[in-house]
């Protein structure tokens, strides 16, 4: 005796799918990148203001 077909073998492939998993890469890929800079300037701004509280 065979299982019925679940409801995800009944749908055809869909299309948005690899859109869909290539948009939130490259999502992550730009939060990162943010988060990176975001990180680098807030130590430059750092060193920058010890920097002038020590002249």
């Amino acid at each position: 005796m065979t299982t019925p077909p679940t409801l995800d073998d009944q749908r055809p492939p869909s299309r948005r799918r690899p859109w869909t998993r290539a948009q939130r890469r490259a999502a992550a890929g730009h939060f990162v990148r943010g988060l990176a800079y975001g990180t680098g300037l807030a130590i430059a701004s750092l060193v920058s203001y010890w920097l002038q509280q020590m002249v």
